[in-house]
């Protein structure tokens, strides 16, 4: 039997390295599950990948372009397509109409919205940018963030905390974002003074930013933040597991997301999670895990939500099973097939 001739697509991506601390890391997990049925030709959009795109396109006879946020990767794609003919893809999951651009920007950002097949991650957020950009809902696609959902499950908590010299004896609260005000770092030392004395907590903040001085100068001025806070900077992707699987509770103060990979990581690793109300975490999680699912900026009710799951181990392990059947429908294997179907829509020139 003749094997089935791959379909060839154009992957331009902002950062191409496997050990990055981005989310840009699981864009490899869907690659390598695709590769018997997908070709994928991947490039950052610099001068040098710009005329590898070319290349791809010209020599290679790649017509599908799938563009991940890049708005330079996305207009190469789409002057070729609109000359030459093909299809541009380009993914987008947040929240951009919160904050303001520049004029240019902001044109440039609709053009490409325009001119493209929108990519998101739920029904929710693809019917907020209809209405936010004017969008046509025919040119918008849903396909959801995915995780391998095993990669997760590989390493007791006792064994993650000696391997990252955690103590075995606190209860740890996990925060593992970017440290800026979109991810609601500047919330944090709110959060702390409310576990003021309480010796058996430890909170564990994973990433950098421009939140880091502020947080910086919390542990140095405020001596109650600095026994129950601890700072651990930038980690790569592969070590993400480690500091999950050493967590209690998950900590997500943000004030805008899409549909955050690192709310799915803590699901598959069974950790409890608390998180802002906002874009998709209520559509992407369970209902049964809704009562922690609060109004961005209350660090009151979140810190009292860490306390009740910290207060009882047997509450926290029934969230827990909860979230790790649930998180299955997001594994790579599983999602895989929808972004299979997006390749499918454009055939290949022979």
């Amino acid at each position: 039997m003749q094997q089935e001739k791959r379909i060839k697509a154009c992957f331009i991506i902002p950062e191409k390295a496997e050990d990055t601390a981005t989310h840009f890391a699981h864009k490899w997990e869907m690659i390598q599950e695709l590769e018997n049925k997908v070709k994928f030709f991947v490039y950052q959009p610099t001068l040098m990948g710009i005329a590898k795109i070319k290349f791809a396109y010209f020599v290679r006879g790649c017509r599908i372009f799938y563009v991940h946020y890049s708005f330079k990767g996305a207009l190469v794609a789409i002057v070729l397509t609109k000359l030459f003919g093909g299809k541009v893809f380009y993914w987008n999951c947040g929240m951009p109409w919160l904050y303001g651009r520049g004029q240019f920007e902001e044109r440039l950002f609709r053009f490409i919205l325009r001119n493209t097949i929108l990519v998101t991650g739920t029904d929710g957020l693809a019917e907020e940018y209809a209405v936010h950009y004017g969008l046509d809902k025919k040119n918008i696609r849903v396909a959801p963030n995915y995780i391998r959902v095993s990669r997760m499950q590989n390493m007791s908590k006792e064994e993650a905390r000696k391997k990252l010299g955690l103590p075995q004896d606190k209860k740890i609260v996990l925060f593992l974002h970017r440290l800026s005000r979109r991810k609601g770092a500047h919330l944090l030392p709110k959060i702390i003074k409310e576990f003021s004395g309480q010796s058996d907590v430890l909170f564990v903040i994973v990433g950098d930013g421009p939140e880091k001085k502020n947080l910086e100068s919390e542990i140095f001025w405020n001596p109650e933040c600095k026994e129950i806070m601890r700072l651990e900077g930038s980690i790569p992707q592969f070590r993400v597991p480690e500091y999950i699987a050493a967590s209690d509770v998950y900590l997500m103060p943000s004030e805008e997301e899409g549909m955050p990979n690192a709310l799915l990581e803590a699901m598959a690793a069974g950790v409890p999670f608390v998180a802002s109300d906002v874009a998709a975490v209520r559509e992407m999680t369970s209902s049964a895990t809704h009562e922690f699912v609060l109004p961005y900026g209350d660090t009151k009710a979140f810190a009292e939500k860490i306390k009740k799951l910290l207060a009882d181990k047997e509450f926290r392990k029934k969230i827990s099973l909860e979230e790790q059947e649930w998180v299955k429908r997001f594994d790579v294997s599983v999602i895989a097939p929808q972004y299979l179907a997006l390749f499918q829509e454009t055939k290949q020139a022979p």
